[in-house]
């Protein structure tokens, strides 16, 4: 004779499986972010090698995400030739992020991936893209700051909303703030005498870690700064990359891993 789960053993075994969903989901959620964690350090450290062979092959020169010509930083238009992925596009031959959002430009954890014409997820130390620099003018590459993840909500944080449908190329929005693809970590002001010029390579102290000092400024809202188990993603000009604190680049108001020397 055949005999059936009772009622109670049946609500027995669906507690017992409830207990385990229970332990085991946070544990497979965990696994899942640190898996995300270790593959943008990984995009990370493949553009980094990338921008180390474009220096061997331009006199250690720094590709740029903007351009100086007007004497000051501007942003490059995302179809110039000279534009920041078309520079760094035959080192990797991967495509730009815009065009494959599933390449080394990207951070898989990226809420921004999904919006149109996103360009990427790492953001630059504009004192190394953003103006005219060399290799040989970074005092410590080993501990000076290359790149970091751009900050989330990236349309609200520079105040352009991508138009639908996106519009052709020769478009004033491809050259709009929306693809500045470096932090500004300098005086907002083009005054060549503050020791924040954007020319000098010394950052302009956050606001959020140094209130008290002036001036200080808010370039730092545009990292994402605890994605990642409440860490950012750092990649150094030598080519390493890691996860720590966005706090950890900053010594004093006066010494960081932004300062060029």
């Amino acid at each position: 004779m055949k005999r059936a789960f009772t009622l109670i053993e049946l609500l027995v075994v669906i507690a017992i499986i409830a207990i385990l969903a229970a332990i085991l989901f946070p544990v497979f959620a965990q696994a899942r972010a640190k898996a995300r964690q270790i593959t943008a350090i990984s995009n990370l450290k493949q553009i980094g090698t990338a921008v180390l062979m474009y220096l061997q092959d331009y006199d250690e020169t720094f590709p740029m995400t903007m351009d100086t010509q007007s004497g000051a930083p501007e942003t490059v238009s995302y179809w110039a030739i000279q534009n920041y992925h078309g520079a760094i596009e035959p080192y990797i031959k991967m495509g730009r992020g815009q065009q494959n959002k599933q390449n080394i430009w990207w951070d898989p954890a990226d809420p921004d991936r999904v919006v149109p014409a996103m360009w990427g997820s790492f953001t630059d130390n504009g004192f190394l893209t953003g103006t005219p620099r060399t290799l040989s003018g970074i005092g410590s590459p080993a501990a000076t700051v290359y790149a970091t993840l751009r900050g989330d909500s990236w349309s609200r944080l520079v105040g352009v909303t991508p138009p639908s449908p996106l519009p052709p190329a020769s478009d004033s929005f491809w050259q709009s703030e929306f693809f500045d693809m470096c932090l500004d970590p300098w005086e907002p002001t083009n005054t060549l005498a503050s020791p924040y010029h954007w020319s000098k390579g010394k950052a302009l102290p956050p606001c959020s870690l140094f209130p008290t000092t002036s001036p200080c400024g808010d370039w730092d809202q545009q990292i994402a700064k605890k994605r990642h188990n409440g860490l950012a993603l750092f990649l150094y000009a030598d080519g390493h990359a890691k996860a720590q604190p966005f706090e950890r680049t900053w010594r004093t108001a006066d010494d960081s891993d932004w300062d060029l020397q």
